[in-house]
């Protein structure tokens, strides 16, 4: 799996990059129509994130699994916009969630956020990771959105 720091944002969510691309802030509409690829499929879900532990959506959910690969990277796209539901900031990433390696950050904002989105390609997970609070909480969920878009001829 590749990341690549040379994103074009003008490209964003028009099916053109290649890369993993990760944002803070509340992310564009997603899009009804990306050039050269055909949507699979749309849910939400939600997560319980954890201090010191990387949390990623399941691809085992049975109503929602989340179909990152390790083959055919450029073969799909996933578009996310996500939020902390009690409005803590948490950190967030894109990697690798593989269970004979474990979980591999490639890229992660500069500072914890409370919301952001992410375009990432077909071997992309999100990551997310709770930050200790002033009060000692040490848990916090996540509202996630995603679009799962194939390539199409």
């Amino acid at each position: 799996m590749r990341y690549c720091s040379d994103v074009d944002d003008t490209l964003l969510w028009n099916g053109a990059n290649k890369c993993n691309s990760i944002h803070a802030e509340q992310g564009p509409d997603f899009p009804t129509v990306l050039q050269g690829w055909r949507l699979r499929r749309e849910w939400e879900a939600h997560l319980r994130v954890f201090c010191g532990e990387w949390r990623s959506l399941s691809p085992d959910d049975p109503d929602d699994p989340y179909p990152a690969t390790m083959n055919g990277c450029a073969n799909q796209r996933f578009l996310i916009r996500w939020r902390s539901i009690g409005g803590a900031p948490v950190r967030f990433g894109c990697g690798t969630v593989a269970g004979d390696i474990g979980t591999i950050v490639e890229n992660e904002l500069s500072a914890p956020a409370v919301c952001g989105w992410a375009e990432l390609h077909g071997c992309g997970w999100p990551l997310w990771q709770f930050v200790e609070q002033k009060n000692g909480g040490n848990l916090g969920d996540i509202a996630v959105a995603v679009q799962s878009w194939i390539a199409s001829a």
